[in-house]
């Protein structure tokens, strides 16, 4: 009778500290979608957040994704977390690995290698909520008419070095077709200013274009936006003028957004160049009339020391914008804030070591 009770009582307590065991949580997701290089290249990022109390390290782990066979190709990482590869801190990595399936599959698969604990997936949702990120991925696109692209549920698994698993709700897909057929892109400098022409022969939902540029050692910055058709069969045409730019060389985008938050990237096929001025010349202020404030622009075309003083109408000086500095060849911008003024007729003078020139304008309260 008491073995029977004991036998009973280890059953109890195997099923009462088996249910004391936490259940460990992640969620995945897909996002940051981008298509680039005029509609070749499609991008996304992998996220992996933990959702539950215990600490959950990373072993073997898959993400795969699906989508319409023939669509997709050529598979690439151009970014991976380096927690979670060859180089990491615990020495638990190999390098991780994507894979594409004819069969309409991209697979990207982390590595444990046994050699350490590995890693804890991070609970911090991060910037953008979704957790840390594991991978950014690019595909080559092979057919415009663009798929969904979605979670593939059944062979995703986030592991631990134990070969456990942990329950993964996977977030977030893609299906969109290509919304504009943009059929022409082009740009002429005229001195400092670039001049951007774009034609489109179809668009679909298509809310504007964000004007995008980059030097050759910056990133791509917002230069401007121009508003789009929404839906049209015609060809419509756009411009956009980027002006008072420095001396350098330039690289510009288009980044055509829809109404539903989607967007595409298209490169302009060469770099635009900004030599130095040709001429001396100081540039009527804009706005002008003013109120309060207006930009002074001068083009210098060789190395001098500047002076860039601003008088009233009885010749007193004001204001110096810029005081005996040298500069080297090149467009130049100055701001000018009127506010402590009152309205009226003011000078602004600009002396080089070679030349001197003086221009008029009017502050209006």
């Amino acid at each position: 009778m008491s073995k029977s009770i004991l036998s009973i009582s280890v059953i109890l307590l195997f099923l009462f500290s088996g249910s004391l065991r936490s259940q460990n949580n992640v969620t995945n997701t897909i996002a940051n979608f981008d298509i680039t290089e005029n509609g070749t290249k499609f991008n996304f990022d992998i996220f992996t957040l933990r959702t539950s109390a215990p600490d959950f390290r990373m072993g073997n782990s898959s993400y795969f994704l699906r989508f319409v066979t023939g669509t997709f190709a050529n598979p690439v990482l151009t970014y991976v977390n380096p927690k979670y590869t060859v180089g990491s801190v615990t020495s638990s990595y190999n390098e991780m690995q994507p894979f594409g399936y004819s069969s309409g599959k991209v697979a990207i698969q982390l590595y444990y290698n046994s050699g350490g604990p590995g890693d804890v997936v991070s609970n911090d949702p991060g910037v953008q909520g979704l957790g840390e990120k594991i991978a950014s991925v690019k595909l080559d696109i092979i057919a415009l008419n663009l798929p969904d692209l979605r979670w593939d549920n059944l062979n995703t698994a986030v592991v631990n070095p134990q070969n456990e698993s942990a329950i993964s709700t996977n977030n977030g897909f893609f299906n969109s077709t290509l919304p504009v057929e943009l059929s022409s892109f082009s740009a002429v400098s005229n001195g400092n200013s670039v001049k951007l022409s774009w034609s489109t022969s179809s668009e679909e939902n298509n809310a504007g274009f964000e004007v995008q540029r980059k030097s050759t050692a910056g990133d791509w910055i917002k230069a401007g936006y121009v508003q789009g058709s929404g839906n049209s069969s015609d060809l419509k045409n756009y411009t956009y003028n980027d002006n008072q730019l420095p001396t350098g060389s330039y690289s510009y985008r288009l980044k055509q957004l829809d109404f539903n938050g989607n967007y595409e990237c298209h490169n302009l096929s060469t770099e635009i160049e900004i030599g130095i001025p040709k001429d001396f010349a100081l540039n009527q202020n804009f706005p002008n009339p003013f109120n309060p404030s207006t930009v002074i622009s001068f083009d210098l075309p060789y190395d001098s020391r500047v002076s860039l003083s601003v008088y009233d109408i009885s010749g007193r000086r004001i204001s110096m914008l810029i005081d005996n500095e040298l500069k080297q060849a090149n467009y130049y911008s100055v701001s000018m804030n009127g506010s402590s003024l009152s309205s009226g007729v003011y000078f602004y003078e600009l002396r080089t070591d070679k030349e001197v020139q003086t221009k008029k304008m009017t502050l209006v309260k």
